[in-house]
């Protein structure tokens, strides 16, 4: 990323985050966005594609219900 693209009152931020560790430098940015988000963790839409109709919601509980118990 250019200079250009970063507006001059972030840049003292850009140059504490370059003297991190990368791995140091991911957790503050995880931290960051994290804490912009509630603190609640998110799944790529990607991962939830992959389970969609791995659960299947909805239908009658009482038909299940009686498939159970009469063991159909």
């Amino acid at each position: 990323m250019g200079q250009s693209q970063v507006p001059d009152r972030l840049w003292p931020l850009v140059e504490q985050l370059r003297l991190l560790a990368p791995e140091d430098r991911s957790l503050v940015v995880r931290a960051a966005n994290e804490a912009t988000q509630g603190g609640l963790p998110t799944v790529p839409w990607s991962e939830v594609e992959k389970v969609i109709g791995s659960v299947h919601l909805g239908g009658n509980a009482v038909e299940d219900c009686e498939a159970i118990y009469d063991d159909v």
